[in-house]
């Protein structure tokens, strides 16, 4: 079951770890978007489950959706920001564009080796205020809370697509439903998730309907 793709869909530059540092460089002057210390736009469809928006400088362990994810990135991105997404070589940029996600300002690595994942997400977070990540098998204690350190001192979002421990929320998404199938034919144009989101030692449980009229 797909997604109906829209009939043109302009990319973001995907870029080699090799490569991060000199994008880094050309593009640090045009990151004019006054951070916020302490929390990031959530898009407004995002209420409901972020409703202070995103924490700035701390680590999100979402499973479940991708769709979610770049849900994730597009209060943010509509805000001016700067974007990353590494290690998601199949993501559909539709997801992105649904929820207004700027392109222009979206950088993806779509496979970084395993020994340059931490790189890649470390350079990403130099210029981006919010990265999306799908985590290596294997991530040494040490290299994690490196990258926590650097989060908090840039005061970036890291949204990761599996476990991660010390993680400051845990986003769970649970398919409920669909919509645009019918009589086994048709697209799916909306996905209906319950989101169960432990933060703080407290949970909460929000219905959603990606991507939903925005």
């Amino acid at each position: 079951m797909l997604l109906c793709p829209p009939e043109s869909l302009p990319a973001g530059p995907a870029v080699a770890v090799a490569d991060l540092q000199s994008l880094i460089q050309r593009r640090e002057a045009a990151v004019s978007t006054p951070k916020d210390t302490s929390s990031l736009p959530a898009h407004p469809g995002l209420a409901a489950a972020f409703p202070t928006g995103l924490r700035a400088g701390v680590v999100y362990s979402l499973t479940g959706s991708t769709s979610m994810a770049m849900a994730m990135l597009a209060g943010p991105s509509r805000n001016g920001s700067w974007c990353g997404v590494v290690g998601l070589p199949d993501l559909g940029v539709e997801a992105a564009v649904d929820w207004q996600v700027r392109l222009d300002r979206l950088i993806l690595v779509p496979a970084p080796p395993p020994l340059r994942w931490i790189t890649a997400v470390a350079a990403l977070v130099e210029i981006a205020d919010v990265v999306v990540a799908a985590p290596p098998s294997r991530l040494s204690d040490g290299d994690a809370a490196r990258l926590m350190a650097r989060l908090r001192t840039r005061g970036a979002t890291l949204v990761v697509t599996g476990p991660w421990k010390r993680a400051a929320a845990v986003v769970r998404a649970t398919t409920t439903g669909w919509d645009g199938l019918g009589q086994g034919h048709g697209c799916l144009v909306r996905q209906h998730l319950r989101l169960d989101i432990t933060e703080r030692h407290l949970q909460r449980s929000v219905s959603l309907t990606l991507p939903g009229d925005r």
